[in-house]
């Protein structure tokens, strides 16, 4: 196996999950061993505990009822009832002498003893003493109790040995709970690999994109609905996301490509063209004017672009003041009277007079008038455009309604977006910045701009602005009107 391999092996986090499972198994596996094999050690205690005690019990009521000599006779016929346990039984005095009740045959053995006899010489006789049996197998037990006397009854049993009762249930645990540990590791490095497979394939996917520079690539949608699933399809949804901006850009820089092209070309011809004609005073003079004009165009783009950033990120200053939004939309009509007459389309404004808000009057003039530039580079000859201004319920609202062209239904939601031009306008000259610093604009007012539209029937836009701490202003009575 290569190294390669092993180090691929370590750091996945199926093999990283199926460790901890196991370690955490053999721990609790462990703990629950250890909790039974105490438990089952007590209760092997207590039990040889109760069977002593109990014959205890039974023999101290005996011989306190019976006296020695029946007790004696007592525990002999006991001893060898059918199934009797062996069990050795004496009384110990204060004195420390010891009576011998019953012990079983083959504990009991024979000691020779001597003693000086004056006279006879050395008087010789076997004295019976008890041996209790005991081995590596075997334990034996003494009980005490007091006697009704002043004597002690004590009782010995012989018992398995507690060590050799456990040591097999010891030996099965620990092969069964290896078995397990490798069987449970196994199972969950398989369950663990099998539930990790999503994150390895978005792993896959975004190393397949680093390497290619496409985001054509989408990681499949597991069938189970679980937070991987979510994953997967939250991280699909960023690719389509990224992509569509991704194009978004290339088409903004193509149509910007495009329209800063045409001046920066007709600046350079221009240039060219004075530096070649005769140097009579005039050519150098009119080639300057389209330059400056030319420039002037390239420079309001720019001008345009920074300030849908600057509304965007929150960073444009307004200025604001009380200003009547039925004016601006009177004076914005004045300035667009020629073109709509060039057009013969006809543009009226209607509404309540005065219509106050607290705005940046030099900004929502701008609003205005980019709404109306639109409607009317839009809408055929013959057709109309409407603005009307009122307000209610603490919300002042700007309506710019055309007959014009209208605009599909699927390009609506990106008519916001910077640099977007819808297919039907592609022929008209323009950026598609217009609607983008509207909506920024607005929204830096704290206000909302919306559109309805119908395909070939026209469109309507409506911005709508808050008016709190807007005071009345009145209309000046010289103000013209725009139908």
């Amino acid at each position: 196996m290569s190294s390669g391999l092993l180090e691929r092996l370590r750091g996945a986090l199926a093999i990283r999950l199926s460790l901890w499972f196991a370690l955490v198994f053999s721990a609790s596996g462990a703990g629950l061993f250890a909790g039974l094999f105490w438990l089952l050690a007590q209760r092997i205690d207590e039990r040889e505990a109760r069977v002593i005690g109990a014959k205890l019990d039974a023999y101290r009521d005996a011989y306190n009822e019976m006296g020695l000599a029946n007790f004696s006779a007592a525990v002999r016929r006991d001893a060898s009832s059918p199934g009797a346990e062996p069990m050795l039984v004496q009384i110990l005095r204060k004195s420390g002498a010891k009576r011998l009740i019953y012990a079983p045959e083959p504990w009991l053995q024979t000691e020779s003893r001597t003693a000086p006899l004056p006279g006879f010489g050395e008087l010789r006789w076997e004295e019976p003493i008890v041996r209790v049996p005991q081995s590596a197998d075997r334990d034996f037990q003494v009980g005490h109790r007091e006697l009704a006397d002043g004597a002690v009854l004590q009782v010995v049993r012989v018992t398995d040995n507690r060590e050799l009762v456990l040591r097999p249930l010891r030996r099965a645990f620990l092969i069964v709970g290896s078995l397990m540990v490798v069987v449970g590791f196994a199972g969950g490095a398989v369950f663990a690999w099998r539930s990790t497979r999503p994150v390895r394939q978005v792993t896959q996917t975004a190393r397949e994109i680093l390497r290619t520079g496409t985001l054509d690539a989408r990681v499949p949608v597991p069938q189970r609905r679980d937070e991987l699933a979510e994953l997967v399809e939250h991280f699909n949804t960023v690719l389509d996301r990224n992509r569509s901006l991704i194009r978004a850009m290339r088409d903004a820089l193509d149509n910007v490509a495009h329209d800063l092209r045409t001046p920066l070309t007709r600046l350079r011809g221009t240039a060219e063209a004075a530096l070649q004609a005769p140097d009579d005073g005039a050519a150098p003079r009119e080639a300057l004017a389209d330059c400056v004009e030319e420039s002037e165009r390239l420079l309001n783009i720019l001008n345009t672009l920074l300030d849908v950033t600057e509304a965007e990120a929150g960073m444009m200053r307004l200025r604001r003041e009380p200003t009547d939004l039925a004016r601006l939309a009177r004076e914005v009509a004045e300035l667009y009277e020629l073109v709509a007459e060039e057009k013969g389309i006809r543009v009226k404004v209607t509404g309540e007079v005065p219509c106050p808000a607290n705005v940046d009057a030099v900004r929502i003039r701008q609003v205005f008038a980019n709404l109306l530039d639109n409607a009317l580079k839009y809408t055929p000859a013959g057709g109309s455009v409407q603005l009307h201004a009122g307000s209610a319920a603490g919300v002042a609202r700007m309506r710019v309604s055309d007959s014009g062209i209208g605009i599909a239904a699927d390009e609506l939601p990106k008519i916001w977006n910077r640099l977007y031009r819808v297919e039907r306008s592609r022929s008209e000259r323009g950026l598609g910045l217009g609607l983008s610093l509207v909506k920024a604009v607005v929204e830096a007012h704290g206000g909302s701009v919306t559109v309805q539209s119908t395909e070939g029937q026209g469109s309507e836009f409506t911005v709508e602005l808050p008016t709190e701490f807007a005071s009345p202003v009145p209309e000046p009575s010289s103000a013209p009107k725009a139908d």
